[in-house]
Formats: C-alpha cells, sequence, structure tokens
C-alpha cells in the first residue's frame, strides 16, 4: 500500500545519509558541521525521526558531490555527473600531455557493494 511504500521510500534515505557519513568516517556532529545544521538535525534523520528536505539533500550532494539519484535509491553511481565531468576532463588533459596512456576506470558499485 501506499503508506508502506513511503515508508520504504524514507528508510532507504536515512540508510543512504548513514551510509554516507561512515564512508567519510565522520561523527554525526562531523557531518553536521560540514552541511551547516546542527548534529542533532542529522540524529533525527538518521533515526527517521525528521525526513530529508530537498534543500538539505543538495546541500549534502553538493558538499560531498554525490548524485541525488544516488542519494535517493534511484542509480548505482554515486559521483555526480559534474563531478564526473570533471574527472573525466582532467584525465583527457593528463591523457593529452604525455605520452603514457592512462585509462580511467570509474567503479560504478556503492559503498555498500
Amino acid at each position: 500500500d501506499k503508506k508502506s511504500l513511503n515508508k520504504r521510500k524514507k528508510d532507504i534515505v536515512i540508510g543512504r545519509v548513514k551510509e554516507l557519513r561512515e564512508l567519510k568516517n565522520l561523527t554525526q556532529h562531523e557531518f553536521a558541521e560540514s552541511i551547516d545544521v546542527s548534529s542533532n538535525t542529522i540524529s533525527r534523520i538518521e533515526r527517521g525521526e525528521m525526513s530529508l528536505s530537498s534543500d538539505l539533500a543538495l546541500k549534502i550532494a553538493d558538499t560531498y558531490g554525490i548524485s541525488l539519484d544516488w542519494l535517493f535509491y534511484r542509480g548505482d553511481d554515486q559521483l555526480s555527473p559534474k563531478l564526473r565531468a570533471n574527472f573525466e576532463e582532467a584525465f583527457k588533459c593528463m591523457q593529452e600531455s604525455t605520452s603514457i596512456p592512462i585509462s580511467l576506470k570509474i567503479n560504478k558499485k556503492t559503498p555498500s557493494d
């Protein structure tokens, strides 16, 4: 039903926020500081007592260079499209400036895989 689907979506986002924080080896306080919110806000989000607002989701994505699709479990690619393009451009420039072939392999697996 619709209610259980909404709860499942909320649980998924909660999991991604905590997964990202732990992946970066940050406490709730450090993570909160990095995105300019209180540690209580992060604690409440991770416990499911508070929903992740679109503004906060954007701030997390921008701060950590992750895609909103990854944050909301709509894709496997963790890097934001902008960050991915920057990496690809940097490797292209490196390749053009050296005679040594450089290959770029971006791991599309999520941190939990």
